[in-house]
């Protein structure tokens, strides 16, 4: 009897080990799906992005360029190589990034595996050339597997409009982002129906049109230009800027002695008044919260302003003067900037000085309040809405309270540094 059951387990365990081994020639693995381009992209005049998804493989991908169209004749060259791992991974931004094998195209990914969704960059290309790629994974399983086609041509970038304010009420002045590879870039403006070209500049980023009714409203934009070969290559147009000659009315303390600069003369200080009317005129819109508001002017004063490195006593740099006209300041001037805007927008917020226990004495920037509570914000040194504990403990800052109200005790849930606030 012990021998019939012993000899049907054995046959049970022998039928379950067959069926173990047997289950990949069964339930065969599914073949991965190949790498796809999803889109190719100009990211300026010599450079392009190809947004694509890849296949979790143990193997490589290379990326393949052509400069004609493969359907008329044009053949692809391989451009780089990447393994799954990458080639020195290292993390930016919050992407993790590396480079091929020949160093000329950069992989970024959300993950330090290569898989799922990438973006690769191509540089050094030519303006107003149409580029093609495919990407081939290679792996040891399922062979090779080759991606879609896609294509796309390499244009200026779109210029952006930094700045346009009122210089006098017959006057604007405006200044724009420079674009990679411009030679040109085209002013036109607007004050009825029709947009009028007014002027094309070369090289600079800034211009003043004059000769202006006072008590109107303007609209300008800007479109950059080069030419390349015999192509005449245009950037898509800016964003519109409103500005208006009519007299500021933003709110603020605008006479001599004010705290954007003690120093600053009426002149000056009209012109400080009529920035913060066209920032609220374009930044500002109905229905922002005052976190949004607040990150708007933080965002405004860092993108047009850079360090006084030469000094405080240089054209105003420890003013709002400095900060928001000129373009150039020092901490005080940052911070008085920063007052003005939020006073222009209704934020309440203080002027704030170090004092002699802090790292650095000489040190100035702000308290906001935002939800209900203040928080310290410091715009020439990128802080953002962080709590009182957060800017002493990392930034050695000590100021005397007296009169100021209580900062908060925690960051702002979307507070932080430059860089990494949203």
């Amino acid at each position: 009897m012990w021998k019939k059951v012993s000899m049907k387990v054995g046959v049970y365990l022998l039928l379950l080990f067959m069926a173990v081994i047997s289950v990949p020639s069964l339930c065969a693995r599914a073949k991965e799906q190949p790498p796809r381009i999803k889109k190719v992209q100009s990211s300026d005049a010599s450079s392009m992005l190809i947004y694509a998804k890849l296949p979790d493989v143990y193997g490589e991908y290379k990326i393949y360029r052509a400069s004609k169209s493969p359907a008329s004749g044009g053949k692809f060259s391989l451009l780089d190589t990447f393994s799954r791992y990458g080639n020195g991974w290292g993390s930016t931004g919050g992407y993790w990034q590396t480079s091929g094998d020949k160093r000329k195209v950069t992989c970024f990914s959300e993950n330090a595996q290569m898989s799922g969704e990438v973006i690769f960059l191509d540089t050094g290309l030519k303006l107003g050339r149409k580029y093609y790629y495919k990407i081939v994974a290679e792996s040891s399983i399922d062979g090779k597997t080759e991606s879609n086609i896609a294509s796309a041509k390499t244009t200026l970038s779109t210029p952006q409009i930094l700045k346009g304010y009122a210089k006098t009420n017959r006057s604007v002045k405006l200044s724009w982002q420079s674009v990679p590879k411009a030679q040109q870039y085209i002013i036109y403006r607007k004050s009825g129906k029709k947009w009028v070209r007014v002027k094309t500049v070369k090289k600079s980023t800034s211009y003043t049109d004059k000769n202006l009714k006072a008590g109107k409203t303007y609209y300008y934009k800007v479109r950059a230009y080069a030419k390349s070969g015999s192509l005449k290559n245009y950037s898509a147009y800016s964003s519109v800027l409103k500005v208006s000659t009519k007299s500021p009315t933003v709110k603020g303390t605008y006479k001599p002695g004010s705290v954007y600069g003690p120093s600053l003369n009426s002149s000056k200080l009209l012109e400080v008044r009529r920035v913060v009317q066209s920032f609220k005129d374009n930044y500002i819109k109905k229905g922002m919260s005052d976190y949004d508001k607040v990150l708007a002017a933080f965002n405004y004063i860092r993108s047009n302003c850079s360090y006084a490195w030469r000094g405080w006593q240089y054209n105003n740099a420890n003013t709002a003067w400095g900060a928001l006209v000129y373009g150039e300041a020092q901490c005080s001037g940052y911070a008085r900037g920063m007052k003005a805007l939020c006073d222009g927008i209704g934020v309440p917020c203080y002027y704030v000085h170090a004092n002699s226990k802090a790292y650095n004495p000489s040190h100035q920037w702000n308290l906001v309040k935002v939800g209900g509570k203040w928080y310290i914000l410091d715009a020439q040194g990128g802080v953002f809405l962080v709590s009182g504990k957060t800017y002493q403990k990392m930034f050695g800052m000590y100021w005397n309270t007296k009169g100021l109200p209580s900062v908060s005790s925690k960051d702002h849930p979307k507070g932080g540094f430059a860089g990494s606030i949203y």
